[in-house]
């Protein structure tokens, strides 16, 4: 084990030490409770031998700190030379698990060593189940937040969060931005070139989006189908109109062929863009709607272009080619 042995008696501190060495363990000793607490943290110990009286801070002391201190339990054996049970049941009360009488028995610390192996030996074990968990668990909020497909943000994640940005947009009288955007004329990229390719495509282009938005505040996900979404928080129209522009540009450089396209020799998107100041009441149907109206218009248009719906009924668009 790793044990921190503090006793403010330097031959003591010394005698045990050697002692708990040659019985194979890891020792750091030290000659007070501030050192104690100051070596904690870098040492991490799987047990504190801990001596009571000392001078500054006492051994209860030091086990009080750390047991509100830290939530992971490191067991502690007392050391004192006073054995009255008044000072047991307060090394006890204070945080302590065992307690042991100077001069200390050879055979009575190798004893009380075993039960603190086993406890090290269960705390590991612990402590490693915890981390697959851990792993287990940022596993499952991926998959469940997550789309299978392109890795970008799921419907129903992207449905929560845009509940959760109305709400705090509306609170705080901030512009909120949704960009819903489609792939143009995919279903004939899909039946020429099957639906591995189009998958391929999909991931492609929700990978290439997602990189432009990685800010605090900005969300990337797929709506459905070839159809993505883009929530930015705290962003007015110009700002969404370069966040537009931006998308339209990384989608041309990819120049991901589509031989079959009416519009170019390669994949475009078109975009609805739906810029407004929430209440906080908006119902999602609507702000969706609101983006897809926006999206039509951009198809009616031509396509590879984004148009935005401007908060009276009324949609404008912008082509960039």
């Amino acid at each position: 084990m790793k044990i921190l042995l503090v006793d403010d008696v330097k031959l003591d501190r010394m005698q045990l030490a050697i002692r708990l060495k040659q019985l194979g363990h890891s020792v750091q000793s030290v000659p007070s409770g501030r050192d104690a607490l100051a070596s904690y943290e870098l040492f991490e110990p799987e047990l504190i031998i801990l001596d009571v009286m000392m001078p500054e801070m006492s051994g209860y002391e030091v086990s009080t700190f750390l047991r509100a201190k830290y939530k992971d339990w490191v067991p502690i054996i007392f050391l004192s030379s006073h054995d009255e049970p008044e000072m047991i049941a307060q090394a006890i009360n204070s945080g302590g698990d065992d307690y042991l009488i100077k001069p200390v028995e050879k055979l009575v610390l190798m004893s009380k060593l075993l039960a603190m192996q086993r406890i090290a030996d269960m705390r590991r074990e612990l402590k490693t189940t915890t981390a697959k968990l851990e792993q287990l668990n940022q596993l499952l909020q991926r998959q469940v937040h997550e789309d299978g497909l392109t890795q970008v943000h799921n419907r129903r994640y992207m449905d929560e969060k845009l509940h959760e940005m109305v709400s705090v947009h509306g609170r705080h009288h901030l512009p909120l931005t949704v960009i819903l955007f489609d792939v143009d004329l995919f279903k004939l990229f899909n039946d020429n070139y099957g639906h591995t390719e189009g998958d391929q495509c999909l991931c492609t282009i929700a990978q290439t989006v997602n990189k432009l938005f990685p800010r605090a505040g900005e969300y990337v996900g797929r709506y459905g189908g070839e159809e993505f979404v883009v929530f930015l928080g705290h962003c007015d129209q110009k700002q969404a109109e370069r966040a537009a522009n931006r998308i339209q540009v990384a989608i041309q450089a990819i120049n991901y062929r589509h031989e079959y396209s009416s519009v170019e020799d390669h994949i475009t998107v078109s975009q609805g863009i739906v810029t407004f100041f929430p209440t906080g009441k908006e119902t999602l149907n609507r702000v969706y709607d609101m983006a897809d109206d926006a999206l039509y218009k951009s198809k009616e248009n031509g396509r590879n272009c984004f148009s935005f719906w401007d908060g009276n009924e009324n949609i404008r668009s912008k082509t960039h080619r």
